[in-house]
């Protein structure tokens, strides 16, 4: 087999390892049934840090019935909270819950746990030159 595709094959079966690694974080924040568009309103949830529902629909281009529905349910699955203006108690911020916060840091989360897996599967030895190989690429 020629070099480019015994690499492209290993590339193949790490990108395999990683995926499999995210399924799991994802099955075990029990969040699987969060779509992908979801987890980036999230994301753009935590740019902001605290946003009222009327500023997050200009953020999202959504309405904001839309996205009253949607924080309700990130409320549901304990995401988000909403926390009063100090100084309007009319006024509500929609913030991150700790388990929103790591779904929003899951790529960081699934490096993580993707390094348990090969700290598991090699010795210390393959570790040491998988990491100064990796560290080559720019």
């Amino acid at each position: 087999m020629e070099l480019r595709e015994s690499l492209a094959g290993g590339i193949a079966k790490l990108t395999r390892l990683k995926g499999k690694c995210y399924i799991n974080l994802l099955n075990d924040l029990k969040i699987s049934e969060l779509s992908l568009k979801q987890m980036e309103y999230l994301k753009s949830l935590n740019k902001s840090n605290g946003v009222t529902t009327s500023h997050l629909a200009e953020i999202l281009d959504l309405s904001k019935p839309t996205v009253t529905e949607m924080v309700k349910k990130f409320i549901r699955m304990e995401m988000v909270y909403k926390q009063s203006c100090p100084s309007d108690g009319r006024v509500y911020y929609i913030k991150l819950t700790e388990k929103g916060q790591q779904i929003v840091d899951l790529s960081l989360m699934t490096n993580d746990y993707l390094a348990g897996k090969l700290i598991e599967s090699l010795s210390e030895e393959d570790i040491e030159t998988l990491i100064s190989i990796l560290m080559k690429i720019e």
